[in-house]
């Protein structure tokens, strides 16, 4: 995991140092930020263990709307494709979540004899490392429309509470990371020379969560199960600055 993680780092900033040899009149900078909408997930278990105790589970969330920040370093390759450019961009996403679990206890037979369940109050964030590729066309105005995406690195972070009516709450904060890829679409406008405002739209989608949560109190100490998937919908304004 370790090695692949370089690997990919390497890769990007291969990418980018190459780049920037080849045109190195054309860096820039910019910082985003915006509104992240995180997918809803949903999920099912079914577990037995050796006394022929089985149990079900049941979990479903919710993501409220969340935000995303983050920032680039850029150069153009006009030299290679006008309107081509690539960039380093590290971001980081965050929402709070929602939702609802439940789990059913059901011995040795199909008869539940017990039923427990709750609701989720969680986080989940995201910070990512890219190496993305955007095509910027210029049609002669002011206003330069752009499409493109990315790969990289990311780690996800879902940290929070299994809440009951009870006293029995049980927490839970687990971590993933590995590839992460983007898509996107926006436009620029030149505010002044070198000087650029924007606003697009990235899909964005990292390492899942996909282990055990928190522990049952009612069933023996059993883990509860879940996934988060982490699929991403944001709308960002960006500043973009040529720095020679």
């Amino acid at each position: 995991m370790r090695l692949k993680r370089l690997l990919l780092a390497s890769s990007a900033l291969a990418l980018f140092a190459g780049a920037g040899t080849a045109q190195a009149d054309g860096l820039y900078i910019s910082v985003f930020g915006g509104a992240n909408w995180a997918e809803d997930s949903s999920a099912s278990f079914f577990t037995r263990d050796e006394t022929d105790d089985a149990t079900g589970y049941n979990w479903s969330t919710d993501a409220d709307t969340g935000f995303v920040i983050g920032g680039v370093v850029g150069t153009h390759l006009d030299k290679w494709v006008q309107g081509l450019r690539v960039e380093l961009e590290a971001s980081y996403r965050r929402n709070d979540v929602g939702g609802v679990w439940n789990a059913s206890d059901f011995d040795t037979g199909p008869t539940v004899d017990f039923t427990t369940g709750g609701t989720i109050d969680a986080n989940l964030s995201t910070f990512a490392v890219m190496a993305n590729v955007w095509y910027e066309h210029d049609m002669g105005w002011k206003v330069r429309p752009y499409v493109g995406g990315g790969v990289g690195w990311g780690r996800t972070k879902f940290d929070g509470a299994l809440l009951t009516t009870t006293t029995f709450d049980t927490t839970f904060d687990r971590e993933n990371d590995g590839f992460a890829w983007q898509l996107g679409v926006g436009f620029n406008y030149e505010a002044a020379p070198g000087v650029d405002v924007g606003l697009g739209y990235r899909y964005f989608n990292g390492p899942d969560i996909n282990e055990p949560f928190g522990i049952d109190p009612f069933f023996g100490g059993k883990q509860f199960f879940g996934k988060v998937e982490n699929d991403n919908h944001s709308v960002m304004v960006n500043l973009t600055i040529d720095v020679n």
